[in-house]
């Protein structure tokens, strides 16, 4: 009898290469039309060009500076579809959602919003263009290029969600360069901080039995949280004068907590100690606490680092009677 063959012939050896993920095709914006259709021609004509006065004296109203807007259609009007006629009317449709964005930023922000804006868009003018971020870009957007304010649609969405422009422009404002506080931040200590101390600043007063300095420390910690990037949570420019606010209202619950309240002993013991009379927010590189209370060259310092920003604030002050 033949010996039979094996059935478990070596079976060959595969070999798996890692493909490479393909790289992203960079956006190439589209050519613009040679030539418009006349049809398109007449309905800028009299839906958008009939128009723009109107809108720019709306614009110059909010911004107190005239304002152009300048729309290059034949670029524009590259992405609509092939049969729409209605490049006017869309135009019209951006510039009226711009209006009432700004509308919105200018009643929040008042006075410091008509300045920052004019700051950033440096050549008081408004464009329609393509987002050159493509497939990743949003519906619609804003951007703030070379002084221009611009209005930026996805490629393949050019007319939808016109109205959605109010969260875009703080943005957009913001990321123009600036020396000092952004807009977020200076409307934020004014309003949260600056409308609100005075009172505060009496009862911390009454509980230390003399006038004390509550210093924000404003600039300083502005730079150091900014330097900090994403150690500290992104929505802290809008909220810095409430932060240290609530510093200030922790120290004053210590204070409370500490028995301070009607204590001539203590009292005249925080004074003695406290040679400068004030109270200082800081941020630190490093510090060995969420929250700190620390007695320098006759300075009280309630700190923090950058990455605890904001926590635990009623704990500000705490462990103060002893350092005096």
């Amino acid at each position: 009898m033949g010996s039979a063959s094996s059935s478990h012939s070596s079976s060959p050896r595969h070999s798996f290469t890692h493909s490479k993920m393909p790289k992203a095709v960079p956006f190439v914006p589209k050519p613009a039309m040679a030539k418009l259709p006349l049809a398109v021609r007449k309905d800028i004509r009299d839906n958008f060009d009939a128009k723009k006065d109107d809108f720019q004296a709306r614009i110059k109203e909010l911004t107190g500076v005239d304002f152009t807007i300048n729309i290059n259609a034949a670029e524009v009007w590259a992405y609509a579809d092939a049969d729409n006629t209605s490049a006017g009317s869309c135009f019209s449709g951006y510039v009226e959602g711009f209006i009432s964005a700004l509308k919105t930023f200018m009643t929040k922000f008042e006075d410091n919003g008509k300045e920052f804006f004019n700051a950033a868009v440096t050549q008081s003018e408004l464009t329609l263009t393509v987002n050159t971020l493509g497939d990743k870009a949003e519906t619609i957007d804003s951007a703030v290029k070379d002084g221009v304010y611009c209005i930026l649609f996805h490629q393949e969405r050019l007319g939808y969600n016109q109205s959605w422009l109010d969260s875009t422009m703080l943005p957009a404002i913001e990321s123009a360069p600036r020396e000092g506080f952004s807009l977020s931040a200076k409307n934020s200590i004014e309003n949260d901080y600056e409308a609100e101390i005075e009172e505060l600043q009496e009862e911390i007063n009454k509980l230390c039995g003399a006038d004390f300095t509550l210093d924000p420390n404003f600039e300083e910690n502005y730079k150091a949280l900014t330097a900090a990037g994403d150690k500290v949570s992104s929505d802290w420019q809008k909220s810095i004068g409430g932060t240290v606010l609530r510093y200030f209202q922790g120290l004053k619950y210590q204070l409370e907590c500490q028995g301070f309240k009607d204590d001539t002993m203590l009292q005249e013991g925080l004074q003695e100690v406290v040679e400068t009379k004030t109270f200082k927010v800081r941020v630190v590189p490093k510090a060995n606490s969420t929250t700190e209370t620390v007695l320098e060259d006759g300075v009280i310092y309630l700190q923090c680092d950058a990455d605890r920003w904001g926590y635990n604030a009623n704990y500000m002050g705490e462990g103060l009677i002893k350092l005096l």
